[in-house]
């Protein structure tokens, strides 16, 4: 066994610590060589490295230059044939080496064509892991690859490539789904809690990938298994299971994603027959990020001019100090700040964001990167704030278990998590209009359509009176689309899976109908507070002590939203309270980022248009129809 036995590890404490436990071990089941004991084959080393040629001497001191020939000797020559292990999960990797890269380059093409995608997760150093030891079976021809990792591999379309070569490599393989996502809420699928078998948020599973010498030229065949619940109950499962009994069910992974997940295929080949939003709409970008968001947006036009102008004068240690602006990062720092503000200090650099669903407040934007915003987005923000525009916001998957509510429509600069509650998972903006650079030779104003599926359309919708749609109608439409509850419903599945595929309209009717409902709800949603008119919710306090319209802890309760024990808003539907948008709940939202705060007069009537907006969506909402199983061809 110990010749054939190998371990890899990075940190020296681990290093020292493995081998002192397989001395343990192999003591305790009765080892005794008759000389002094072998070298246990465990070398300090990066995994992630390519092993060098066998001349090549390190020089790195006469210890650490044996560690790496032993372990370079393994990496080149050792046919590696099983390989376990629970690799780090990072999302930006540290460990960029030349080789590693090159081999996770596979991961990006799908049945010999690259996929695409310009920002993914499969530098993941997990990912990295898998890659390497695939690569390992592969140069030995058989072998067996047993981890536990990170789920989301198994149907996020980034990995889809990941997943692609992963079955041409090897023979058969099994997947355990733990879940147990605290990040996505995950939820068992009988409403109860899942908790995770590690202390950590990410979900887990456990893949074990088996290639054969024989094993042919087809496809892995996938085998899928899913444990649900408390850790205890995962624990013993896991203890007396097997793989015949926890890992049973036969996945049809297909294009285009291949996902290590069952699906409807009748119904995946209705849902792919329409078109993603990405197509019709090229141009596309999340929002920007400042780095700094209680510095650099605020509420108050006034309050935040008066903030830059002090920012921008003070001493940067001071300026640190006085805003609690922390530590320097990639993007932002408070010189480069400073000088960006200076560069040109005026007042009509002020503009409206986007901020938070139904939250519209305002930043200082210039458009210079790593400036007063960290990243601005300028190439796409620039046609926002050119002229007129619309734009479309859409994320790529819902959160967790819940059903798809990711939509949402703009008029002005969007913030990076406007509906997004995950980390580092922006919300893709689409334009409708595209304006163009001074440098252009035509300066006319683009739709932000591919023009082949906007002629489609536009034969599609072509109506004897209506006429032939213009790129208004065609937003509408989509708008509707996706607010429908039949087509969230229907397409659940597909929906957490990447963005949204729109259905050909059936007819023209069908087409129009539905662009009157976008319609409504398109101006509903723009409509400024002021606008909204009457509401039935009023303002109301009752009991003693004094009611400052201060919000303390919002909360509600038969009808009524309390923003403190004196003061509330009368005669609010629960609809509006729970309403989603994206994974925030707006009606719960906007009161919970002004605690502590004293509500004005102006304040108290957008919480009113609030939830009348919210009201009069959930009532459109029930009002569209589509016939999914009519959808066009």
């Amino acid at each position: 066994l110990i010749p054939r036995l190998h371990g890899f590890e990075l940190l020296m404490a681990s290093y020292a610590m493995c081998h002192m436990k397989l001395d343990m071990i192999l003591t305790e089941l009765g080892y005794r060589p008759k000389q002094s004991p072998p070298r246990l084959s465990v070398y300090l080393t990066n995994s992630l490295e390519e092993g060098e040629p066998a001349n090549q001497r390190l020089n790195l001191g006469q210890w650490l230059s044996l560690e790496g020939e032993g372990a370079n000797e393994i990496k080149r020559d050792m046919p590696i044939m099983c390989i376990i292990g629970n690799p780090p999960y990072s999302g930006i990797s540290l460990n960029k080496g030349e080789w590693i890269t090159r081999l996770i380059e596979d991961y990006k093409y799908v049945e010999g064509q690259h996929f695409g995608e310009r920002k993914h997760w499969l530098q993941d150093d997990y990912v990295k892991f898998i890659r390497l030891s695939e690569s390992l079976i592969e140069k030995n021809g058989e072998g067996i690859l047993g981890f536990i990792t990170n789920h989301g591999y198994l149907d996020n379309p980034t990995f889809r490539g990941m997943r692609w070569h992963l079955m041409q490599s090897f023979d058969r393989i099994f997947v355990l789904d733990l879940h147990g996502n605290a990040k996505k809420k995950e939820v068992t699928p009988d409403g109860k809690p899942d908790k995770n078998v590690f202390d950590i948020q990410q979900g887990v599973a456990i893949i074990l990938a088996v290639k054969k010498k024989d094993g042919g030229q087809g496809v892995a065949e996938v085998v899928r298994g899913d444990l649900w619940g408390a850790r205890d109950k995962k624990y013993q499962a896991l203890t007396e299971g097997r793989i015949a009994t926890q890992i049973t069910e036969k996945i049809e992974a297909v294009a285009p994603h291949y996902a290590f997940v069952n699906r409807d295929q009748r119904l995946a080949e209705r849902y792919e027959r329409g078109f993603s939003v990405t197509d019709l709409m090229p141009v596309n970008s999340v929002g920007i990020v400042t780095a700094r968001d209680r510095l650099t947006i605020d509420v108050d036009k006034d309050q935040l001019w008066n903030r830059i102008q002090d920012f921008s004068a003070l001493d940067p240690e001071l300026a640190r100090q006085k805003y609690k602006l922390g530590k320097d990062v990639r993007d932002w720092r408070v010189d480069w700040a400073q000088e960006d503000i200076r560069q040109e200090l005026s007042a009509d650099k002020l503009t409206p964001i986007n901020y938070r669903p139904f939250d519209k407040r305002w930043t200082y934007y210039t458009g210079r990167s790593k400036g007063f915003i960290g990243q601005p987005i300028k190439k796409l923000m620039r046609h926002m704030l050119a002229g007129e525009n619309l734009g479309l916001l859409v994320s790529r998957s819902a959160i967790g278990e819940r059903q798809w509510k990711e939509v949402q429509v703009t008029n002005t600069i969007t913030e990076f998590g406007i509906m997004s509650t995950r980390p580092g998972n922006g919300t893709p903006l689409f334009p409708l209009y595209l304006y163009p650079d001074a440098q252009d030779l035509d300066q006319s104003r683009r739709v932000n359509f591919d023009p082949r599926l906007y002629a489609e359309l536009q034969k599609r919708a072509r109506h004897p009176e209506q006429g032939v749609p213009d790129e208004i109608a065609v937003f509408d439409y989509i708008y509707a689309v996706l607010h429908c509850p039949a087509y969230r419903e229907t397409y659940a599945e597909f929906l957490k899976a990447d963005f949204p595929r729109i259905p050909w309209p059936s007819s023209p009717d069908a087409f129009w109908t539905l662009a009157a409902k976008g319609s409504e709800l398109r101006q509903l949603h723009l409509m400024e507070p002021a606008a909204i008119g009457e509401t039935p919710f009023p303002f109301m306090g009752k009991g003693e002590g004094e009611a400052d319209n201060r919000v303390e802890k919002p909360r509600y309760h038969k009808g009524k939203v309390w923003i403190n024990p004196q003061q509330y808003f009368d005669a609010a539907p629960e609809v509006a309270w729970e309403f989603y948008i994206g994974g925030y709940q707006p009606a719960q939202k906007w009161l919970k980022d002004r605690k502590g705060q004293r509500l004005s007069y102006a304040a108290v009537r957008h919480y009113q248009a609030i939830l009348k907006i919210l009201t009069e969506t959930d009532r459109i909402m029930r009002s569209i129809t589509l016939d999914l199983e009519e959808d066009a061809t």
